[in-house]
């Protein structure tokens, strides 16, 4: 079977994800990034997945310094989504104006955010154009009763 680039992200655009800022600190420099490719990976012990680009300014940055927070959005935090969804070191400024604090890791946990899960670097994989890292979960806090920030078929969404 063949298929293009094109159909295949309009068919896996048909899966509703939800929006997180995966965010890291690395040589005293806070970065962090949109992504949708985060999922749960284990119970016993603690793991999640995430898959960052390859060409992502943020990814020798957390293979470096070896942490990570990933930071579920909440609907009211679509322009957030927006901005660290762009290239360039530019959107790391957003730092300077995004209320934040850290958690076990030292990595930024974005406030507001619907959840958040700190993690260090267990382990990672080629995976296309894309690295697969691995994160065990060293600390996390539970999600208040409010509506995620999604994305289905190229847009954001609310529930």
């Amino acid at each position: 079977m063949t298929f293009d680039a094109r159909a295949f992200r309009t068919v896996l655009g048909g899966f509703a994800t939800g929006v997180t800022v995966v965010t890291t600190r690395f040589e005293g420099e806070l970065v962090g990034f949109t992504a949708n490719a985060f999922s749960s990976l284990s119970l016993d012990p603690p793991l999640i997945m995430i898959a960052v680009g390859n060409t992502n300014n943020s990814l020798e940055a957390i293979t470096s310094s070896g942490i990570f927070c990933v930071n579920i959005l909440s609907a009211e935090q679509r322009e957030l989504a927006q901005i660290f969804a762009t290239n360039g070191p530019e959107k790391y400024a957003q730092f300077q104006v995004t209320p934040h604090h850290t958690a076990a890791t030292g990595a930024p946990v974005l406030d507001g955010a619907l959840a958040w899960v700190d993690c260090r670097v267990q382990a990672t994989y080629p995976g296309g154009d894309h690295l697969l890292i691995v994160g065990a979960v060293v600390a996390l806090s539970p999600p208040p009763d409010a509506k995620p920030l999604i994305f289905y078929r190229g847009k954001y969404r609310v529930l």
